[in-house]
């Protein structure tokens, strides 16, 4: 037998969870033709050399945010060094379609970073798709369509429940973006305007969703304070629509609900032996994300360029000043801060460029100024473009977590490659390594994970999940996406303080039976694809 790729000498962790077996792993074009001996008559026109690494599917990332980054640079270095072949995107409610001249300006300023000098050529979530497929990208990609993006194309920025007619259209997009080729929704709870969006309209929406065979991803209504009641939610959207819920990057923030996550489990686990309920999260115990997250959600009316003109109104920024540090009674996701806590991960201005990696905290110290101050000026500085990373985290509680049968690696990341377009900012770790540091810390330094768990919870249980076809294991007549790497050597090397290091330990990556990462060199062709829903 002749195979294009044959993979030889290693482990096989094929994604199911079963044990490591010596095998090898015979490609044609790209599908996996063969697993087993091959080592007699079988012909190649390459063979790998896998000798003392695990040969495991590409991993799968199904909590990302790559949706814009992917089309400044899609090589997407950051990723596919730490074993990605598939990046899940349009997370958080917000995806880059549908949108409208109306709503344009505010849901880029709301979407864009890095990317914000990118031009939005598109409308509608098929015309985004159209873009997103034209692109070279090195990896594959899973698009959602995000919920406040709908809510903004129908309604705008505004606080108050849909019009029939605007429920109507929601609905309407919502089964046009499905149409065209989204897995499910996304909601972003904590964002504007998701957060104005009563449960009713989530429900109405997940219906929908639910008639084209998609899940349900929600950035839950609070991490914090009210974390419990959050999961009580979207467990009852799953329960009125029997949608499949996928909980994102779930977390208690603040360390007043730090331990909050086991009345969370107990929740999840038994509402999981009814219906498709599970979670993903980052092997962390920080987030990141745009620092007006912090900026009470009655000054975020009407989108970003309104909120940006009330951090600089008199009438307005004294009210502003006081509820980030006090909070409202409506605000659910408040957490008391402590700006020490809060690192400044991209800041757009070149003037305050230096503040990159600071806290906000040190970075007001060393200019005598109030530290809430300093960030509500950035923000406006960055035309709310500045991102955080912020440590709200318990260790105890990613510990709980992580191991559980329902849950799934997420990096909550996005692609990054030094010295392109991308490459700029100081951003949170994960990013670079997140799938090598469940390796490394939870398989071989708290062993609280094996080897096979913890590619399976990268691999075959989100290909499920997503109802990928052929994808997440390592079978005859599946698509050739593989990782290489040392199990004993693979681990993450970006850090808070330096974050743009590519991980250790990973040998190979192969895309559609391509080697995209080659024994550590990264190839210029660029394989990966939009993936399409399998109904």
């Amino acid at each position: 037998m002749e195979f294009d790729l044959i993979v030889e000498h290693g482990t096989v962790i094929d994604g199911t969870g079963a044990p490591g077996r010596p095998a090898a792993v015979g490609i044609t074009g790209q599908q996996i033709t063969a697993i087993g001996d091959l080592a007699g008559s079988a012909s190649a026109a390459r063979r790998l050399d896998a000798r003392g690494l695990a040969v495991a599917p590409g991993f799968i990332d199904i909590h990302n945010h790559s949706d814009l980054a992917l089309l400044l640079d899609g090589r997407a270095e950051s990723m596919l060094r730490q074993g990605v072949t598939t990046q899940v995107t349009g997370n958080c409610g917000l995806s880059p379609a549908p949108v409208h001249d109306g709503v344009r300006a505010d849901l880029k300023g709301t979407l864009s970073g890095l990317e914000s000098e990118l031009p939005w050529t598109w409308d509608s979530f098929a015309q985004y798709l159209d873009v997103l497929r034209a692109a070279p990208k090195a990896t594959h990609v899973v698009p959602l369509v995000g919920h406040g993006s709908i809510r903004a194309a129908a309604m705008g920025f505004v606080n108050r429940p849909p019009t029939p007619a605007e429920l109507a259209e929601m609905e309407r997009l919502t089964a046009e973006s499905m149409e065209a080729g989204a897995f499910g929704m996304s909601t972003g709870l904590v964002y504007p305007p998701g957060l104005y969006s009563a449960t009713e309209e989530l429900i109405a929406l997940s219906r929908v969703v639910r008639r084209y065979g998609g899940y349900y991803a929600s950035h839950m209504r609070g991490e914090a304070n009210p974390v419990v009641e959050s999961v009580k939610e979207v467990l009852r959207i799953a329960e009125e629509t029997g949608i499949p819920i996928q909980i994102s990057h779930h977390k208690a923030a603040g360390r007043e609900n730090w331990g909050k996550v086991r009345i969370t489990y107990a929740l999840i686990e038994a509402a999981a032996r009814q219906q498709d309920v599970s979670f993903d999260i980052y092997p962390y115990t920080a987030g990141s994300a745009n620092l007006s997250q912090l900026v009470p959600p009655w000054a975020h009316v009407g989108g970003p360029e309104a909120m940006q003109a009330r951090l600089q109104e008199p009438a307005h920024r004294p009210r502003i000043l006081h509820d980030m540090v006090h909070g409202t009674p409506d605000w659910n996701n408040f957490f008391r801060i402590d700006w020490r806590d809060i690192r400044l991960a991209y800041v757009h201005a070149e003037r305050n460029r230096w503040m990159q990696g600071l806290s906000v905290h040190d970075a007001a110290e060393r200019q005598g100024r109030d530290p809430v101050e300093l960030a509500v000026d950035l923000i406006v500085a960055d035309g709310n473009r500045t991102t955080m990373v912020n440590f709200v985290m318990a260790e105890e509680d990613v510990d709980f977590l992580l191991p559980k049968p329902e849950s799934m690696i997420g990096s909550d990341g996005r692609s990054f490659t030094p010295g392109g377009p991308t490459g700029g900012g100081h951003p949170h770790p994960r990013s670079y390594g997140a799938f090598p540091r469940v390796f490394a810390r939870y398989v071989r330094e708290k062993r609280v994970l094996t080897l096979e768990s913890a590619v399976h919870k990268m691999t075959g249980r989100p290909a499920r999940k997503l109802g990928l076809a052929r994808r997440g294991e390592l079978k005859p007549g599946y698509h050739a996406d593989l990782v290489l790497f040392d199990p004993a050597a693979i681990r993450d090397c970006a850090t808070f303080e330096k974050p743009h290091q590519f991980a250790a330990g990973i040998h190979w990556v192969v895309v559609n039976g391509h080697p995209a990462l080659d024994n550590g060199a990264l190839s210029s062709r660029l394989t990966g694809e939009v993936l399409t829903p399998n109904r």
